[in-house]
C-alpha cells in the first residue's frame, strides 16, 4: 500500500504538468481557470464572427512549461473551458505555437487562423498593406513566412521563429498562401488583433477591387497612429474584451 501511494504521489505532478491541471496552490488554480475561460471565449467568438474553419486552426496561451491550446476535435462554437488541452491533437498547432513562444518570451497568447480575407492577402506578392486607421495596429509589425507545406515537422519551428524575430515588435505572422497568426501579451490582445487584421485585409481587398487609384496614408501619420494605438486605453482588447465576453455564455 505504501508503495502504491508513493507511486501515485510521484505520477500526479507528471499528469498535472502534461494536462495543465491540478495545481495545489489556489492562486495558480485561479490563474488557470481565468486562462481557460478566456481561451474558450476566444474560440466561441471566433465562431460567432465567422472566422473559424470547422475544428481546424488553433488558439493557445502560454501556461507553465507549455501552453493550453485548442483541443482540435471540437467545433469552436462548442468549446468549453475544460476542453482546452496541454497539447493539441493537431501537430501543426504544436509546431507553430511552440515556434512563436520560443522566439518571443514576452508573448503569452497566439491565434492562428485561415480567414478568407487574410488568406487571400497572404497569396498576394505585395502581402499586407495597412490602408486604413485600423491598420495602424500592424504598421511595421507584420512578418512574412513562405509556405512550406503542412506545418507538421518540428524542424520547421526554427524557420518560423526566425521569421517572427525578423521584425522588431512583430505582432502578426503572415504565412504566405496559408493564413496568419497574431500574438500578444494576453488572449484578449491576440484575439482582438486577429479580428482587426482580418478586417484590414477585407479593406485591402475592397480597395483593390474598386479599380480606383489607392491612396496610402502618409508614413509619418501612420507611424504616429501606430504609436497611439498602443496607449493603454487603445491597446488591443483594452476596451473591447469585457463587452465581447458578454456575447458568450457557457451551458
Amino acid at each position: 500500500m505504501a508503495v502504491r501511494e508513493a507511486l501515485v504521489a510521484e505520477i500526479e505532478p507528471i499528469v498535472a504538468d502534461h494536462y495543465g491541471l491540478g495545481h495545489s496552490d489556489e492562486r495558480r488554480r485561479a490563474e488557470e481557470r481565468a486562462l481557460r475561460r478566456d481561451l474558450a471565449v476566444a474560440h466561441r467568438l471566433t465562431a460567432k464572427y465567422g472566422m473559424d474553419m470547422l475544428v481546424w486552426n488553433h488558439i493557445s496561451a502560454r501556461f507553465r512549461a507549455g501552453c493550453l491550446i485548442t483541443p482540435g476535435r471540437k467545433m469552436w462554437s462548442k468549446v468549453n473551458p475544460e476542453d482546452l488541452t496541454y497539447s493539441s491533437a493537431n501537430v501543426t498547432a504544436d509546431v507553430i505555437h511552440d515556434a512563436v513562444y520560443s522566439a518571443r518570451p514576452d508573448i503569452k497568447a497566439v491565434i492562428h487562423l485561415h480567414t478568407p480575407a487574410a488568406t487571400a492577402v497572404s497569396c498576394l506578392e505585395e502581402g499586407f498593406v495597412p490602408f486604413s486607421q485600423d491598420g495602424a495596429y500592424f504598421h511595421g509589425r507584420v512578418a512574412g513566412y513562405d509556405w512550406d507545406g503542412l506545418s507538421d515537422d518540428a524542424s520547421e519551428g526554427p524557420a518560423i521563429a526566425a521569421a517572427v524575430r525578423s521584425v522588431e515588435g512583430c505582432n502578426t505572422l503572415l504565412m504566405r498562401n496559408h493564413g496568419f497568426a497574431c500574438f500578444g501579451p494576453s488572449v484578449r490582445h491576440a484575439w482582438v488583433l486577429a479580428y482587426y487584421f482580418e478586417r484590414c485585409c477585407e479593406v485591402q481587398l475592397r480597395v483593390m477591387q474598386s479599380g480606383g487609384r489607392a491612396r496610402r496614408p502618409p508614413k509619418a501619420v501612420m507611424e504616429k497612429a501606430a504609436a497611439d494605438s498602443y496607449l493603454p486605453e487603445f491597446a488591443p482588447g483594452a476596451q473591447e474584451w469585457d463587452a465581447l465576453c458578454e456575447e458568450v455564455t457557457f451551458d
